[in-house]
């Protein structure tokens, strides 16, 4: 879980209905974001994230109100999560968001949601590791696809070979 312990005993900390305002807004853009979704924001994010970065610090922190936080166990990296859930209508969702850019107007933060969402239903007690996703978010349009990569090397190769 790395740097992200201390934001996540942050979103610990936040109220029942700063929680509830962030979910709400699950793969939505920042720009979309109500009143409370911007003071959990700000209460949970650190301070020195240069503006550039809030929309994806919305998106991780709005992912991870998905889960019931005071419930959870573990945290695992999001593509690991993917391959434990692999299936045909899984694959299609990968293969779409592999294709999609990082865009603050939400369109990628809808999908990663959606994708979120099924994980969630799937294990409750289990969430995406934040700070492994949000270095993915920074480099998601990167020229190298370096987090394309990644998701694709843990999501499709298959680790018994």
């Amino acid at each position: 879980m790395n740097g992200f312990k201390e934001v996540f005993e942050r979103l610990l900390n936040l109220s029942s209905g700063e929680r509830s305002a962030l979910r709400h807004k699950a793969g939505r853009a920042l720009d979309e974001a109500d009143g409370m979704a911007l003071q959990a924001l700000f209460r949970v994010m650190p301070g020195s994230v240069a503006p550039a970065d809030y929309g994806k610090w919305f998106t991780i922190l709005t992912i991870a109100c998905l889960w019931n936080v005071n419930e959870v166990t573990r945290f695992v990296d999001m593509p690991e999560m993917l391959r434990e859930c692999a299936s045909e209508c899984m694959d299609r969702r990968i293969r779409a968001l592999l294709d999609t850019r990082w865009d603050d107007a939400g369109y990628f933060a809808g999908k990663l949601a959606r994708i979120a969402h099924m994980l969630r239903a799937k294990d409750q007690w289990t969430m995406p590791d934040g700070w492994l996703l949000l270095d993915d978010l920074k480099k998601w349009n990167y020229d190298s696809r370096s987090a394309q990569l990644r998701w694709a090397r843990k999501y499709y190769l298959d680790v018994e070979e």
